[in-house]
């Protein structure tokens, strides 16, 4: 059955600091049925973390006396799978973070951070860390929208990036891109299953 993909368009152009949402029938690994927060776009770097790829480790798993020992890991994409990236809310506090717009930031001084939260116990609602990131060349992006693989929204909370539970985040992110694309939600992954 050839799937219609007509409909997975919005227009919206991709944007730091605006979602991923990835065509429903993506049968990619790393990107099915993934929610991407974009933090750079320009003519230097195009990158994000998938959000809603979550690890069955925590930082303490892999960071001996972390104090974030108890922070959940996500997967944030395919490119630099052995290195550490985090993304939160506490701004220029932490040295070298890089906003991303919306009051996001990106990175900054790891020992800065530590010793933020030890003053004031930062939550898992300001802070989130991934392995690896997700990056595309320079025009990549925009042809895989032209061919819909994605849809650039630019009207989703942040707090989306912080969700404790994002078994049904890809879901929620399509559902309040209205009626069509609330359709597209419910599709089962497999169109043979319905």
């Amino acid at each position: 059955m050839k799937k219609s993909r007509f409909i997975f368009e919005n227009h919206e152009a991709p944007q730091a600091g605006c979602f991923l949402l990835s065509d429903p029938f993506e049968g990619d690994a790393y990107f099915e049925r993934s929610v991407v927060y974009l933090c750079q776009y320009d003519d230097d770097s195009v990158f994000g973390f998938v959000l809603n790829n979550p690890l069955n480790l925590t930082l303490g798993d892999v960071l001996e006396a972390s104090e974030f020992s108890n922070f959940p890991l996500h997967v944030g994409g395919p490119v630099a799978k052995n290195q550490l990236f985090f993304l939160h809310r506490i701004g220029h506090k932490i040295p070298h973070s890089f906003p991303c717009g919306n009051g996001i930031f990106f990175s900054g001084d790891f020992d800065a951070l530590t010793e933020y939260h030890q003053q004031t116990a930062i939550p898992e609602s300001e802070l989130r860390f991934f392995v690896g990131y997700s990056g595309w060349d320079n025009g990549q992006l925009e042809k895989e929208i032209e061919n819909r693989s994605w849809i650039a929204v630019s009207n989703l909370s942040t707090d989306y990036i912080f969700q404790k539970t994002t078994s049904n985040l890809w879901k929620e992110c399509m559902d309040a891109q209205g009626s069509k694309f609330k359709i597209i939600a419910r599709f089962p992954k497999n169109p043979n299953d319905n």
